[in-house]
């Protein structure tokens, strides 16, 4: 069932949000109604080292991130076809908004001076990410 916002949302999203970004509520309603709540966040400050980042490909409920990495490790990668071309990019840091593209444009980006970690890969978790998306 589609992620449904009430009256009530829909209003705080067009008080909240440039209205270009309010018009893609019908379209990404979970991910706007995110940005609507996280909209006036100030960016990470210079040197800010993240612990967890989600990187998400659907507007769905954002609990199973397509790629899960924390202190700097692979945790999970759950690669969808959507994957290949995706309309929507949304990046959590620390379980908050940290950047949002959506149709190739960049609507929020709160990553300022945050340093992202390098990522150490685990061959075997990845090995097993695939195998899982092949036999999903």
């Amino acid at each position: 069932m589609p992620y449904k916002l009430s009256l009530a949302r829909i209003e705080y999203i067009n008080n909240t949000l440039p209205p270009q970004f309010a018009a893609l509520k019908d379209k990404y309603p979970q991910t706007i109604s995110n940005l609507a709540e996280y909209w006036s966040l100030p960016p990470y400050p210079p040197g800010y080292i993240p612990e967890d980042i989600d990187i998400y490909y659907e507007d769905d409920n954002f609990i199973d991130s397509a790629i899960a990495i924390e202190n700097g490790h692979l945790k999970s990668v759950l690669l969808e076809d959507s994957v290949t071309d995706p309309s929507l990019i949304y990046m959590a840091i620390e379980n908050d908004p940290a950047y949002v593209q959506i149709e190739g444009k960049v609507i929020f980006n709160r990553l300022g001076g945050a340093v992202l970690p390098p990522v150490a890969i685990n061959l075997e978790l990845m090995l097993h990410s695939i195998l899982d998306g092949i036999f999903r």
